[in-house]
């Protein structure tokens, strides 16, 4: 019985070989859905991203036991939010499904695709980059009934992020704040 040939890709080493893993790819594509998010940035991408970066940290999860406690609770929503939920990110997705269609989707769907990767995040690492705190600040003034504040790391609870994320827009909140989360170090512990 002959073996069957890997399709996984083996270029020569080089300045612009990278090497990925399942935590950088979550990991990145998550920071990269948060900075669109703060910058205000293309809808579609930012869902596109979280999407995959969910689906990442779904399997890092079942790999290391702690199956996400959130994937019962998508399955309780009504099936035509999850037909909705679904059809958009096949949409935007896959090139030809309907090619020639508009699809409307509510943003939020991204930002709770977001708040789930969060808690994903944390439950494998058990510590939040700066970026993830401060999303996790911001999101705790738009969507109060998705996390309290709590669940932010104790570093943010001590300061007066909390009460000053939710001044201005999401880029000026960016601006302002993440320079001082980063002061605070690369990666921090937090209660989620």
């Amino acid at each position: 019985m002959s073996r069957k040939r890997s399709k996984k890709p083996k270029p020569d080493p080089s300045p612009t070989v990278v090497v990925a893993n399942k935590s950088k790819a979550a990991i990145g594509q998550f920071e990269s859905a948060i900075l669109l998010w703060f910058n205000e940035a293309d809808p579609i991408s930012i869902l596109v991203l979280a999407s995959n970066a969910h689906d990442c940290y779904h399997a890092l999860r079942k790999k290391i036991g702690k199956p996400a406690d959130h994937a019962e609770l998508v399955e309780k929503l009504p099936r035509s939010l999850r037909e909705r939920f679904n059809y958009i990110q096949d949409f935007a997705k896959h090139g030809f499904k309907d090619l020639n269609e508009n699809a409307v989707f509510d943003t939020v769907v991204a930002e709770a695709l977001m708040a789930l990767c969060l808690h994903s995040h944390f439950g494998i690492f058990e510590e939040v980059t700066p970026l993830m705190a401060l999303f996790t600040a911001r999101t705790c003034s738009e969507h109060p009934d998705w996390m309290n504040t709590d669940s932010l790391p104790k570093a943010v609870q001590d300061s007066a992020l909390i009460n000053d994320a939710a001044q201005g827009s999401r880029r000026e909140c960016f601006e302002r704040f993440l320079p001082s989360l980063r002061r605070l170090g690369a990666h921090i512990a937090s209660p989620l």
